[in-house]
């Protein structure tokens, strides 16, 4: 409710605020300012320099220590699912002590069909994870790391 100039109230009305005088001081130093912004905006960047350090023995392979999500970041790398199936079932076949508290690899073709992609990226996912209770983490990794991208099933396939 807002009240006008002769101090009555009208409902639904917004109030009446007093208006703000906005005074402009100093306009040379604020056009120097942009100026000067404007000038390293069109300098651009610093050129970029070559890296002084010494490269470390080993850094284009595996870290040294390999955790589980190293691993899913490379087996979830430009939209992966899951290994193709021989390739997954040899893996698979690789870990130690499976058994029927661990989920199978869609061994058929129509099994395959049947599995949608993310159920196969997370019995995938607990592959790997039984890989690293078992310590063989770092053996799937890098076997992982080695296949070609053709050898992979992508979201979408």
């Amino acid at each position: 409710m807002s009240k006008d100039n002769k101090g009555q109230a009208h409902p639904g009305t917004a109030p009446v605020r007093d208006a703000v005088d906005v005074v402009e001081k100093n306009t040379d130093t604020s056009w120097a300012l942009f100026q000067a912004l404007q000038g390293q905006q069109q300098h651009g960047f610093e050129k970029t320099r070559p890296n002084d350090l010494p490269a470390t023995a080993g850094a284009a392979g595996a870290p040294e220590h390999v955790t589980i999500d190293d691993v899913l970041v490379e087996a979830r790398r430009n939209n992966r699912v899951c290994p193709m199936p021989a390739i997954w079932q040899r893996l698979y076949a690789y870990l130690p002590n499976t058994g029927p508290h661990l989920s199978k690899v869609p061994a058929t073709h129509a099994e395959w069909a049947q599995v949608p992609p993310l159920q196969k990226r997370a019995r995938l996912r607990e592959h790997i994870e039984w890989a690293a209770s078992q310590g063989v983490l770092r053996q799937v990794y890098e076997a992982l790391k080695k296949l070609p991208e053709n050898r992979w099933h992508h979201i979408g396939e």
